[in-house]
């Protein structure tokens, strides 16, 4: 049986299909419907038919003369609507970004209203300098855009169909994972379902103490430590060491916890240096990232990069000082806006670990700005599902944050299984950072079907299956994604590519001998 082949059979019997609403249609003119109070438009709406989407009425708008968004209502309706995320620190109003991540239009090819927004603010996605003075236009990036467009999207809804939506869904990853998280914390009636991605939730931890710790390790603000040319090398190295700890050889690290490597095994000899090697700065640094974020008494105070994350570390982490990398920028704007909330001036330069612990403690932005409170009890009472899905190989927003979330909200509820109910927590083996990069492992899968299906089915997903494809679209290979704390096992070892060749369960002890698959 070929992978096409057998998609269908495990997708029925791994992931319920969608339910469908009963469709409708305007009922009225898409021209003539009229702003709520607080929306201008910034063009008469219209109906819009491009190549690849469905007819859609095209509303965009200002609400409260700051947040840009854009609505789009299907000519053929299924009753339901979706509220996107934005990335970083937003300020770009991006309706037609492709995929799943802070995205609208595959959710539009359902028949959803969709609705997509700039943040609040007009910036590059790494600036903050829009929020320096401006405690409005942070308070609404931080949490308040999540029921402001949502009221404006619902409302412009109602109107051309005569009727609400009959369930209302946030999506988004990275800072739309946060939003997810900030509405499962602060809002947890707004949505019915809320599907929360690669989620920085604690900005204060991750921008803040890992990126600073980044900024300082990689030289990304003074003389870059690595040749991003070698990341190849460390790739292939961690790989070759770690590749086998579940069992099987696939070019998948399923738990990257249970990984360790020595950079002092890839140090070249005689101090040369080449692409081949590592020299002792290189390797010493590397030794510095992956360990953890130490304060002045070498005390661990934050995880930090996870083995696994090689096939993303050149886009996010290492760059040079004529072009930085994306995380490098965005660390550094979390310490300017920390710096100027404490100070009013910038920070040029990375601080001590003791001092960025000493700003975020004195700071009132992370009581503003993180969505890490472990109480999600509220979520059962408005029956609202939560799902969080985050990448074990995501250089950037660092996994074991998350992982050590989850598990203090599950002592906050109760236990597991009562946390389970509302809230679940899907850790993808070798996936990065949203999508902004294929990954080589299986890692394609709709965070908003899965979490449909979840509300108007009322079965609990137990796992999900993630597809790989070539850049051509051929089916490789497929995974279920089992939820937290279960691993994909694999049980038929002749067919290691199918879905249905794995069950989820407790992790078991490495196979003797495991099976090349690659």
């Amino acid at each position: 049986m070929t992978p096409q082949q057998f998609t269908g059979l495990a997708l029925a019997l791994m992931t319920p299909p969608l339910l469908a609403s009963a469709n409708s249609t305007a009922t009225q003119p898409c021209e003539q419907l009229t702003p709520p109070a607080n929306v201008i438009f910034e063009k008469t709406p219209g109906w819009q038919q491009p190549d690849d989407l469905p007819r859609f009425c095209q509303v965009r708008g200002q609400i409260e003369g700051r947040t840009r968004f854009e609505l789009r209502l299907p000519e053929d309706w299924n009753g339901r609507f979706v509220m996107a995320g934005c990335g970083g620190f937003c300020g770009s109003l991006q309706p037609d970004k492709k995929g799943h991540s802070n995205s609208i239009n595959e959710a539009l090819k359902k028949g959803y209203a969709a609705i997509s927004h700039d943040g609040g603010h007009t910036s590059k996605s790494w600036e903050t300098d829009w929020a320096y003075e401006d405690p409005t236009a942070l308070e609404l990036y931080a949490h308040r855009i999540l029921p402001q467009v949502t009221g404006a999207g619902t409302e412009l809804t109602t109107q051309l169909y005569g009727q609400p939506p009959e369930y209302r869904y946030f999506s988004g990853c990275s800072n739309g994972g946060r939003l997810g998280m900030m509405a499962a914390q602060r809002y947890p009636g707004l949505f019915d379902g809320i599907a929360a991605g690669g989620g920085i939730f604690s900005i204060s931890q991750i921008a803040g103490l890992w990126g600073n710790w980044m900024i300082q390790q990689t030289g990304a603000e003074s003389e870059p430590v690595f040749n991003p040319q070698k990341n190849p090398l460390i790739k292939q190295a961690i790989l070759k060491q770690c590749d086998t700890l579940d069992g099987l050889a696939d070019g998948v690290i399923t738990d990257p916890r249970q990984c360790q490597f020595d950079f002092k095994t890839l140090q070249c000899d005689n101090n040369e240096d080449t692409e081949h090697c590592l020299t002792p700065d290189e390797s010493a640094m590397l030794s510095r990232l992956y360990g953890g974020v130490l304060d002045k008494r070498g005390q661990l105070v934050s995880p930090a990069l996870s083995f696994g994350s090689e096939h993303y570390t050149d886009i996010w982490l290492f760059g040079s000082l004529d072009k930085p990398a994306w995380g490098s920028a965005a660390s550094r704007g979390y310490r300017q806006l920390l710096s100027h909330n404490l100070f009013s001036s910038d920070s040029h330069q990375p601080v001590s670990t003791d001092t960025m612990q000493q700003w975020i403690g004195q700071s009132t932005l992370p009581a503003l700005t993180d969505a890490d409170n472990p109480d999600l009890t509220s979520l059962a009472r408005h029956k609202t599902k939560l799902m969080i899905y985050h990448g074990w190989s995501d250089p950037l927003i660092i996994p074991q944050p998350m992982v050590d979330y989850y598990e203090q909200a599950s002592e906050h509820s109760g236990g597991l299984e009562k946390l389970k109910e509302n809230a679940r927590l899907y850790m993808v083996p070798g996936w990065g950072h949203c999508w902004e990069r294929p990954a080589e492992t299986p890692a394609e899968f709709d965070p908003l079907e899965i979490v449909a299906n979840w509300v108007e089915q009322g079965k609990a997903p137990e796992s999900f299956i993630a597809s790989q494809r070539s850049p051509l679209g051929e089916l490789l290979r497929q995974r279920p994604i089992c939820a937290y704390p279960q691993v994909a096992n694999l049980v038929n070892r002749e067919l290691p590519n199918r879905a249905d060749s794995y069950r989820c369960g407790p992790p078991v002890a490495p196979a003797i001998a495991p099976p090349e698959t690659r």
